[in-house]
């Protein structure tokens, strides 16, 4: 049956990438035998220990076009695979390099084919079907001895959600994670605190205090033009998505979600079993109040038309908009010219008093090894050569504009705590009122965070808790490169840590073989009927018919086949 099912899945990919090169080995031979490490070698050395014989890897790569590269170096011949061979006798062998941009489609055309690299760097999907079709080995033997501690660390940071990504049935760890930021998959409301001041207005906690602050912003002129120019509450432009997994900036997800409505999550039941958030009577019930919104004008007009929702707000147009604490980032050119006091908060709350946040996949990246791979653990290796290195590095001048680490270390992934923001706000918030030091804290797995605490000092003006656009020093030099990613800490995560939240994760991360082919076109759907009630271009009855057709067209075969996969 599962090779039934692996020439389905190849089938599947193959149109996408018949342009691109096999999957076969290069020429160098590979590997009979382990290689044992160096007699005498203590556990705590294992991470980066040096092999007394080379250990030849064999992966696959991914070229961005657009990387630089000095003169005489090439992808397979560089500084860092040259570090590696120096300092660990670890020698990287490419099979094959794709660009960046068919990565993903050779992989597939690869596991498809059964012909896969000794260690890959594979996304959610493609990590599933190789467990799938048991093409990868446990690393779990490994864990203890090889991952550095700033890598178990970054690992625990992920707690149970993440374990469930990364072991299989039988609790056994078959992938080295990159843990995505916690934080960087909750939308939240940014309101103008300006604006709120200027009306004489409290920030809306409920669906029905926005409603009538977005009449506010909309009716009551408040950047002063006289002109009947601003937008209540930002919507997604047109190449932008009314919902989605995970972060979503300028997105309605919190709207959804005060329904306690989650599209395009995969939901766990009452009962156990997996229903869809898409076709769920909340949704309905979401769908015909956010229509009332952009009927009484109180959603940007052009939702889904403008071509970019980021030109209206950074015009000063915008009285709010959603998306993750990282937005401090989107809007830092208005905080920088002191024009534009943005706040972040859990809004709007659910009728039970509840901020519901549908949350991203707690890692996106895996890195495995095949059954074929002699030293797996040297992937470990790899990875914690990078997180020992990564900043010398870039203070040595290893890593400059032509010799980007992330775009020629071998199983590049961006490796960081899960909670770094959470983490990040509680130690500035503390060493602003005194209540901690530099020297109390651990910067080897806080990459960041000593900057922060250095620049935190030079622009927050007091008093230290109050963060008030003119309660920082915007004129500072350093305000420029500094100010942005203290602004989306302090004001953009201050949410996620001062107020609850109850986080609704997906209860399926794979691609059944319905999905394969159907999966698409039932999305299109979703997403058409979904703008046509919210933009008033349909009646809310059209998402009855469309419940109908998504379950006539493939969506219960999918159902059916997900709680199957999930139920063995």
């Amino acid at each position: 049956m599962k090779k039934k099912q692996l020439i389905a899945f190849a089938s599947a990919m193959a149109l996408a990438v018949t342009s691109l090169a096999g999957c076969g080995k290069s020429d160098e031979s590979t590997q009979k035998e382990a290689v044992s490490e160096a007699k005498g070698t203590a556990k705590e050395d294992l991470p980066l220990s040096k092999y007394p014989e080379t250990v030849t890897v064999h992966l696959g790569g991914s070229l961005n076009p657009n990387a630089k590269l000095p003169a005489g170096m090439a992808y397979d011949d560089n500084t860092y695979l040259d570090l590696l061979k120096k300092d660990l006798n670890i020698k990287v062998v490419y099979d094959w390099v794709a660009s960046s941009t068919d990565f993903e489609e050779k992989m597939n055309l690869c596991i498809g084919s059964n012909n896969i690299p000794e260690l890959m760097n594979v996304n959610a999907t493609q990590y599933r079907a190789l467990l799938k079709y048991d093409m990868i080995q446990p690393l779990d033997k490994y864990f203890d001895d090889y991952a550095s501690d700033a890598l178990k660390s970054y690992v625990k940071s992920g707690g149970e959600e993440l374990q469930k990504c990364i072991t299989n049935e039988d609790g056994e760890l078959m992938a080295i994670p990159a843990p995505a930021i916690t934080a960087g998959g909750i939308n939240e409301m940014w309101i103008r605190q300006d604006w709120l001041d200027k009306l004489g207005l409290e920030a809306p906690r409920t669906w029905d205090e926005m409603v009538k602050v977005a009449e506010a912003f909309v009716t009551q002129d408040p950047d002063g033009n006289g002109e009947d120019d601003t937008i209540g509450i930002l919507g997604p432009s047109n190449s932008d998505h009314m919902n989605a997994i995970g972060g979503n900036q300028y997105g309605l997800d919190p709207l959804f979600s005060s329904f306690q409505s989650y599209p395009q999550y995969w939901l766990q039941g009452k009962d156990g079993t997996v229903e869809y958030g898409s076709i769920q009577p909340e949704t309905r019930d979401a769908l015909e109040k956010i229509s009332e919104l952009y009927t009484n004008k109180l959603i940007d007009p052009e939702m889904l038309v403008r071509s970019d929702s980021k030109e209206p707000l950074l015009a000063g147009k915008v009285g709010i908009f959603f998306g993750p604490w990282w937005s401090g980032y989107t809007v830092a050119d208005a905080t920088l010219a002191g024009a534009a006091d943005w706040r972040a908060y859990f809004t709007p709350l659910s009728e039970d008093g509840n901020y519901y946040t549908h949350m991203a996949e707690p890692t996106t990246q895996y890195v495995v090894a095949s059954k074929a791979c002699k030293n797996p653990e040297a992937a470990f290796k790899i990875i914690n050569y990078l997180i020992e290195n990564q900043q010398k590095w870039v203070d040595e001048g290893i890593s400059t504009t032509e010799m980007v680490t992330s775009d020629f270390y071998p199983l590049y992934n961006t490796y960081d705590n899960a909670d770094e923001i959470e983490v990040s706000y509680d130690v500035l918030t503390k060493y602003l009122a005194g209540e901690t030091t530099m020297d109390d804290v651990d910067f080897s797995t806080h990459k960041l965070l000593k900057s922060d605490m250095e620049a935190v000092k030079k622009l927050k003006k007091e008093p230290y808790d109050d963060f008030s656009l003119d309660k920082w020093n915007l004129d500072s030099d350093i305000a420029k490169n500094n100010l942005p990613r203290l602004v989306a800490i302090l004001v953009g995560d201050a949410p996620s840590v001062n107020e609850k939240y109850v986080p609704v994760y997906n209860a399926y991360n794979g691609q059944t073989e319905t999905m394969e082919t159907k999966w698409a076109n039932l999305k299109k759907m979703e997403e058409e009927t979904f703008s046509k009630i919210v933009m008033g271009k349909a009646d809310i009855s059209e998402f009855d018919t469309f419940v109908k057709n998504w379950k006539s067209q493939g969506g219960d075969q999918i159902l059916k086949e997900i709680n199957d996969e999930l139920s063995k």
